[in-house]
């Protein structure tokens, strides 16, 4: 029996130092991660390596986290990988900006714990493992057996009236 594959993270973050502490209390929980410090090597890998969950800063060196999150959520390719904005970012419009452009968990540096962003990815998991099943259901109903005839498709013929029975005869 082969070993269940890991979760594979993606962490977009300049900071060196919070890059750190996400990839090491990722890999404690088992998690691969893969790291970039900028929005452009952030959506490559988003787009080669195709991770689980991504975690995203906002405010990067090259692009905003919403310029990366807009590409993710507009490629057919990483559209449903889930992404959690982790950032300084903490006024409202910001919020409702990576909320409305896709973004699946908004969190503020420093007011939930990295266990909680733990959390947050095994519920951002789960929720997509559920949106996927759901939509493979429709699928499959589809391809379900074909309905047993109806009553009158599944009546034997009549062969009580005469009229409509022909008699080969050796005559």
């Amino acid at each position: 029996m082969s070993p269940l594959r890991k979760i594979v993270v993606l962490i977009i973050e300049d900071s060196n130092t919070v890059r750190h502490l996400y990839k090491m209390t990722f890999e404690k929980e088992g998690f691969e991660v893969l790291e970039a410090a900028n929005g452009r090597d952030g959506w490559i890998q988003a787009y080669q390596k195709m991770p689980d969950i991504i975690v995203l800063d906002m405010i990067l060196p090259d692009f905003h986290g919403l310029e990366v999150l807009k590409k993710i959520r507009s490629n057919s390719t990483t559209k449903n990988i889930p992404v959690l904005a982790l950032t300084s970012l903490k006024e409202i419009q910001d919020i409702q900006k990576a909320i409305n452009l896709g973004a699946n968990y908004y969190s503020v540096k420093g007011s939930d714990s990295p266990q909680k962003i733990v959390e947050m990815i095994y519920k951002l998991l789960k929720r997509k493992a559920q949106d996927t099943l759901q939509e493979a259901a429709p699928k499959a109903e589809k391809q379900e057996a074909p309905d047993p005839p109806s009553p009158q498709e599944n009546q034997q013929p009549d062969l009580t009236d005469d009229d409509d029975i022909e008699f080969i005869t050796n005559e």
